[in-house]
C-alpha cells in the first residue's frame, strides 16, 4: 500500500479488534510524528466508510466493517475518480466478467446459466432498444452470478451502475449501426453455449469476442463521423 499511514491505522484497528478503542489524534501524531491534518483526513475517511465510529468524549473506536458500508465506500471512491465515465471503467469491467465466465464455465450452476439463457432468448425475440438494453444488462448480471465466486459478484453489485453504464454507451452505440442487433444476440449466444459446454477457454474467448466487437464500434463510428464532417464540409 502505497499510503503508509493509512496502512498504520489498518494494522492497528486489525490489532485492536472489532468495537474497541484507538489510541486520540494527539497519541498518535506523537507516537508517529505525523502532520496532524493528514491524520485527521484518513480518520474521517474510515470513519466515513463505517470503520471507525466516534463517540464523543469516549473516544474513537472500530467497527466491524459490513458489506454494504464497502460497497458504499467503493462506489463513491470509484465516481469520484476518473473510472467515473464509461469508457474509463471498461477495461475494469472486462476484467471482472472474463473471469466470471471462466468460473461460470469451470462450475456450472443450472440456475444463474438458465437466467442467462432466458436473457439471451428476450435479445432474440425483441428488437425494441430498451428490451435489448434490459436483456442485455440481465445477461451479464446472471454471469456474474454464475461464477459463484462471492468476490465478484461482491464487485458487481457494488458497481452495478457503473456496468450499466458501460453497458448502455456500447449498446448506444450498437443500435446506430446496421446488422449489430443480430450480430450482439449472436455474441452473447455464443458466450452462453460455451458455458453450457462446460468449456472455460470457448468461454473467454467468446466474451473476449464480444467485447473487441464493441470497441471496434468505436473506431467504425469515430470513421462514419469524420467521413460524415468531410461531406458536410463538401456539400
Amino acid at each position: 500500500m502505497e499510503d503508509d499511514l493509512l496502512a498504520r491505522l489498518l494494522t492497528l484497528m486489525d490489532k485492536a479488534g472489532p468495537d474497541q478503542r484507538i489510541p486520540s489524534e494527539r497519541e498518535l501524531v506523537a507516537l508517529w510524528g505525523t502532520s496532524r491534518t493528514a491524520l485527521r483526513h484518513r480518520l474521517r475517511m474510515l470513519e466515513a466508510m463505517g470503520a471507525l465510529e466516534r463517540r464523543g468524549a469516549a473516544g474513537t473506536y472500530t467497527r466491524t466493517v459490513k458489506p454494504g458500508d464497502v460497497a458504499a465506500a467503493l462506489k463513491i471512491g470509484l465516481h469520484s475518480s476518473t473510472l467515473s465515465s464509461a469508457s474509463a471503467f471498461q477495461p475494469v469491467r472486462v476484467a471482472l466478467e472474463r473471469q466470471a465466465v471462466k468460473m461460470a464455465a469451470e462450475d456450472f450452476k443450472p440456475v444463474p446459466v438458465a437466467h442467462a439463457e432466458e436473457a439471451v432468448m428476450r435479445m432474440e425475440k425483441s428488437s425494441d432498444p430498451d428490451d435489448l438494453y434490459a436483456a442485455d444488462l440481465a445477461f451479464h448480471q446472471a454471469i456474474f452470478q454464475a461464477s459463484g465466486d462471492p468476490a465478484l459478484m461482491f464487485f458487481s453489485s457494488a458497481v452495478g451502475d457503473l456496468i450499466a453504464g458501460s453497458v448502455s454507451a456500447r449498446r448506444a452505440r450498437m443500435l446506430r449501426l446496421a446488422n449489430d442487433v443480430d450480430e450482439m444476440r449472436l455474441l452473447h449466444r455464443e458466450i452462453l453455449e460455451a458455458v453450457k459446454a462446460k468449456d472455460p477457454a470457448m468461454a473467454m474467448a467468446a466474451m473476449d469476442r464480444h467485447f473487441e466487437r464493441i470497441d471496434s464500434l468505436d473506431v467504425e463510428e469515430e470513421a462514419s463521423e469524420v467521413t460524415g464532417d468531410r461531406d458536410a464540409k463538401v456539400s
